[in-house]
């Protein structure tokens, strides 16, 4: 596996995504990441004991802790934004790779462990988050506005097998007006597994804001 080193600006990401090809990297985010999905993996294939398992808990609130101690806006986290890295920095979905990028077209790998297992084969919900993964960074992708996801209709063909490279690909397949249409397959081999449509939203100005803020601000006058 290639390893390259990356700029220092990585600590300071932005939410503009170059969409390009991604490659492995060994700075300390990279590798903190790393660590969280090996944790993640490891934890799913246990069986501890009970005093294991009650430390292992221990040690993870007390790391928990330490990095609670440098939290920061969603403006200017790391995790989820270092889009020159597969997975982009964040755990919740398998890392995917980025190999060949195109104004139209994508294309990807994943390998799925057990930790998104749905009994030995690909849990079905993650499916959806991979697809979401490559076609949503497709459709804001070359100079696009910021768009949404207003549906995905996934049609599963065959089980996803786990620890396997799985092909991933989306394509743009059209656009009317702020609506971005898309379509993807992923395949084990020749054998495709699943397909997606989806349909992408061009936000409104207004509709770029922090919902979550918001919300939480509309509570908070509420009370």
């Amino acid at each position: 596996m290639t390893r390259v080193s990356t700029p220092g600006d990585i600590w300071s990401p932005s939410w503009d995504d170059p969409f390009e090809p991604t490659a492995d990297a060994d700075d300390e985010f990279a590798e903190l990441t790393d660590a969280l999905r090996s944790v993640q993996e490891a934890v799913t294939r246990s069986r501890p004991t009970p005093d294991a398992a009650s430390c292992a808990a221990r040690t993870l609130r007390d790391l928990g802790a330490r990095l609670a101690e440098f939290e920061v806006g969603e403006d200017d986290q790391i995790a989820g934004r270092r889009w020159d890295l597969p997975g982009r920095a964040q755990a919740l979905t398998p890392a995917l790779h980025v190999d060949e990028v195109t104004a139209t077209r994508a294309r990807g790998r994943v390998t799925v462990g057990r930790f998104h297992s749905g009994r030995y084969a690909m849990n079905g919900g993650v499916t959806p988050l991979i697809f979401d993964e490559i076609l949503a960074r497709l459709a804001n992708s070359s100079g696009r506005h910021w768009a949404r996801t207003a549906y995905l209709h996934v049609n599963y063909r065959a089980p996803a097998p786990l620890g396997v490279e799985l092909r991933v690909e989306a394509e743009l397949a059209g656009q009317e007006g702020r609506k971005r249409f898309l379509r993807g397959a992923m395949y084990h081999g020749d054998l495709l597994v699943a397909d997606v449509d989806g349909l992408w939203i061009e936000l409104k100005p207004e509709q770029t804001q922090n919902v979550s803020l918001a919300v939480g601000r509309g509570a908070e006058e509420g009370s």
